[in-house]
């Protein structure tokens, strides 16, 4: 079964060859084209189910963590806020915690009408709380998926490229950390093989170059792109089917620094 980022970079680098030769589809494809949203930008929910679902038993215990509460300043840090709390859902669907998605479903509220998409997720956030009542993981699961949907979409009308990715790195990061803790908590080189991204981190990397001067020289994104350049070196030089205890300790910690500093809770 191939890995997320297998997956992920496939598609990406498929599409890109045919790209040029193909017509969008509609208007709302043209609007994906023309703003950059692709499987880097937006991957696929389901994938990074998938790749969850490749790592179980995850312990739960150890990769939890209290919702980021409050509302930033920064609205790129808001972004990014969301996107983790995106993965946080995951990880509740994955262990089945039924007696937190109420406070999940709240808090992604929260951030998405802090970014100016609260109508979007509205509705989902009902539904996931509902959902989680019934413990109907299955539904949850295409929830999720269609909450990632809406706000992708929400941001291709109001043409923000880069909020997009921002939400994607999130959601990245905090699933990086999660999947990191799992592979740690239970080694071995087959599980390690999952976090072998060089793919997307070298892509987030260089998306981070592009923000606006004002924000990209903030401590927090000199933070980020510190930590996201020093993953990036890290998987860059592990082998993808010999990644070492050390090296997956070494991810977690990273990972776990920044999502930190993305939530406000360093």
């Amino acid at each position: 079964m191939r890995v997320l980022v297998v997956i992920l970079a496939g598609t990406a680098l498929f599409a890109f060859s045919v790209r040029a030769q193909e017509k969008p589809e509609s208007a709302t494809e043209y609007q994906r084209e023309e703003l950059g949203v692709n499987p880097y930008t937006a991957p696929s929910v389901a994938d990074i189910f998938q790749q969850l679902d490749d790592l179980k038993p995850l312990p739960f215990e150890q990769l939890k963590r209290d919702f980021p509460q409050g509302t930033h300043s920064g609205r790129e840090q808001m972004g990014m806020v969301f996107g983790g709390l995106v993965a946080d859902g995951f990880l509740l669907v994955e262990c089945q915690k039924n007696n937190l998605v109420e406070d999940l479903g709240r808090v992604l509220l929260r951030q998405a009408r802090s970014l100016g998409v609260g109508d979007r997720v509205m509705r989902h956030s009902a539904s996931l709380t509902e959902l989680g009542k019934r413990s109907d993981w299955t539904a949850m699961r295409r929830e999720l998926i269609a909450t990632q949907k809406d706000v992708e979409q929400a941001m291709i009308e109001l043409r923000d490229q880069k909020m997009a990715h921002l939400i994607s790195l999130g959601g990245w990061l905090r699933g990086l950390e999660i999947a990191a803790g799992a592979v740690e908590a239970n080694y071995t080189p087959e599980r390690a093989a999952n976090l072998w991204q060089r793919d997307l981190i070298n892509y987030f990397a260089e998306e981070i170059k592009t923000l606006p001067p004002p924000v990209v020289h903030t401590p927090l994104f000199d933070k980020i792109r510190a930590g996201v350049g020093n993953i990036r070196t890290l998987l860059n030089h592990a082998p993808p089917d010999k990644m070492s205890l050390d090296e997956v300790k070494a991810l977690h910690a990273q990972a776990l620094e920044l999502n930190h500093a993305i939530a406000g809770t360093e």
